[in-house]
């Protein structure tokens, strides 16, 4: 997290990461960074980007589940750009089988924080396949 963020009062923290991570999103975008359309490759949508800074937070999980890594900044870039969780929901919804990998064995452990932190910035991730196959009803 930035300084700035850190010295906030805690309930303006997830906000302050928010703005954060928002005019980083814009600042990418503006230098034709992270498109969340293009087809890299999955180490590195891994590491690239909002994606490699998120990954911070549980970096098991994406070493258990790489193939979530570029759906995940589409659904980022749909965040950010486009109306937060419900412009991200379709693309979350459209890649089931990526994100599904999250709430199985060891990764549904590695991810916790993930989901988490995700509730933080307002997108209530599931918990269980059943929860997110309603979710995307």
């Amino acid at each position: 997290e930035d300084e700035a963020c850190a010295a906030s009062a805690r309930g303006e923290e997830a906000l302050c990461a928010l703005n954060a991570l928002q005019l980083k999103a814009a600042k990418l975008a503006a230098d034709g960074g992270e498109d969340g359309d293009n087809a890299e490759e999955e180490s590195d949508a891994c590491s690239a980007g909002l994606v490699g800074q998120i990954r911070a937070f549980a970096p098991k999980c994406f070493q258990d589940c790489p193939q979530m890594c570029g759906p995940l900044g589409q659904a980022i870039t749909q965040f950010m750009r486009h109306g937060g969780a419900a412009a991200a929901k379709p693309v979350v919804c459209a890649h089931q089988s990526q994100f599904g990998c999250a709430l199985h064995g060891a990764a549904q452990h590695a991810c916790a924080p993930l989901i988490q932190k995700a509730a933080k910035f307002g997108f209530q991730l599931p918990s269980s396949t059943q929860a997110f196959r309603s979710q995307c009803r």
